[in-house]
């Protein structure tokens, strides 16, 4: 039996309690409780924290790389600025490859949402 829990999209395989935590830079967590009933599998309603931790890592990652890309864009337009395409032309590729790389994080993040 898969669940589905329609505000966070999280697929479940099978039934216990556990709690994923989100730790951001910009100074909150985030904790996500969910309440499953009647575990049959076995596992003695373990936690997942192991995952957890590695999506809370994935969602920092994709977010800080982000923040950089924005932080590259205000540097090649302060290049162009002051005469020099060629530099900001590079950065700006640069760019486009911390898009590409945000992207399959994107998609990883969510196949383990």
């Amino acid at each position: 039996m898969h669940m589905v829990d329609g505000e966070h999209g999280h697929c479940h395989g099978h039934e216990h309690d556990h709690d994923h935590e989100h730790c951001h830079d910009h100074g909150h967590e985030h904790t996500h409780d969910h309440s499953h009933e009647g575990c049959s599998c076995g596992c003695g309603g373990h936690d997942h924290k192991p995952g957890s931790e590695q999506e809370a890592l994935l969602s920092y990652m994709l977010d800080h790389n982000k923040h950089h890309a924005a932080e590259l864009a205000d540097v090649a337009k302060k290049f162009r600025e002051v005469g020099k395409e060629d530099v900001a032309v590079q950065i700006e590729k640069a760019i486009e490859n911390f898009d590409k790389g945000n992207l399959y994080l994107s998609l990883a993040l969510s196949l383990v949402q």
